[in-house]
């Protein structure tokens, strides 16, 4: 199946995740902790990066977020008790696998969170939350990636985060479509790009990550996803003539400075567009309230990537170089 359909299937993916969640409520009851350690890699790494700060305000200690093997490095200075919470949307990551094993061989509380039932990571020995997004068996995750955001969300207010108004796929499905276009209307001026920057804070540098991934992956595109502080620190002087940068800005303060590193780099003919409420790119008042905005700002990057891939003359599914899992051995099983 093409990636366009799972984006438009995203709606009915996120409605069957938040019920996943609601049942889940009722039966988690994680042993004692002193902090929260999230862990995944890929578009799990991303997905967890847009929720920290959400995991944060449930004021369950520090939280902290790591690759699998450095959080396995770290483990044994470590003089905390933290929950940790393993995501891999595969469940087939080798590096989270074995991060898991070392959590509970550690005896922490551990949480393991897959799309797959019967996967290696679901079979690790923690308490396993589903990510019911259905099949979705390409390299570059829509799906997962959106459903993924949702639960950790939900299960950030499981553990004492603020409440949140809830969201819905009703809510969702409005936005696929103008999500299109607008990636539709940016793609024509960037035929010959020779770098795409999107840049973030906070939660946004999240879906900048995840963003790029999924141009590269797509589209065989060099990209970069930086906080928007450190872009600010020396990163425009890579810019080009045929650079864009993307800077996704939320309250007056970011708009402010974004705007203001747009007007710099344009007397220097670098194009920076920044992605606000009054960007004609991707306004930000059609979106869910924060922190579901992440699931709304997410949709047009989907779609860039696979409008430029198709215009490169590429198929999105394929990825440039195919499926590198088994030659890099990051997977336990041959699924992309």
């Amino acid at each position: 199946m093409p990636i366009p359909a799972f984006i438009r299937e995203q709606p009915g993916a996120l409605d069957r995740c938040m019920a996943a969640m609601q049942d889940f409520a009722g039966t988690w009851k994680p042993r004692a902790f002193d902090g929260i350690a999230l862990v995944g890699t890929g578009s799990s790494y991303n997905a967890l990066t847009v929720a920290r700060r959400v995991f944060v305000a449930a004021r369950r200690g520090p939280v902290s977020l790591h690759q699998p093997d450095d959080f396995i490095a770290e483990l044994a200075d470590a003089a905390a008790n933290p929950l940790v919470i393993v995501l891999s949307q595969s469940g087939a990551s080798a590096t989270s696998i074995a991060a898991a094993h070392a959590a509970m061989l550690a005896g922490l509380p551990t949480l393991a969170i897959t799309a797959s039932f019967s996967s290696l990571l679901a079979r690790a020995g923690a308490e396993v939350l589903h990510l019911p997004v259905g099949p979705e068996p390409v390299g570059p995750k829509t799906k997962g990636f959106l459903g993924s955001m949702a639960m950790l969300l939900q299960t950030a207010e499981l553990l004492g985060a603020p409440a949140m108004q809830a969201m819905t796929g009703a809510a969702l499905a409005p936005l696929i479509e103008p999500a299109r276009l607008a990636a539709a209307a940016l793609v024509p001026s960037l035929s010959d790009v020779d770098q795409i920057i999107v840049a973030g804070r906070a939660a946004n540098y999240g879906v900048a990550l995840e963003a790029t991934l999924k141009i590269t992956e797509m589209a065989g595109l060099p990209t970069s996803a930086l906080p928007t502080e450190e872009l600010l620190h020396g990163r425009l002087h890579g810019m080009t003539e045929r650079s864009i940068a993307l800077i996704i800005a939320d309250g007056e303060r970011e708009r402010t400075e974004a705007r203001r590193a747009r007007d710099v780099m344009a007397r220097r003919n670098c194009r920076i567009e920044v992605i606000e409420h009054s960007s004609a790119l991707w306004p930000a008042d059609s979106l869910p309230p924060s922190p579901w905005n992440a699931l709304g700002l997410i949709l047009p990057f989907q779609w860039l990537a696979v409008l430029l891939a198709e215009a490169r003359g590429l198929r999105p599914e394929a990825m440039r170089h195919g499926s590198l899992s088994p030659e890099l051995a990051i997977k336990t099983d041959p699924q992309p």
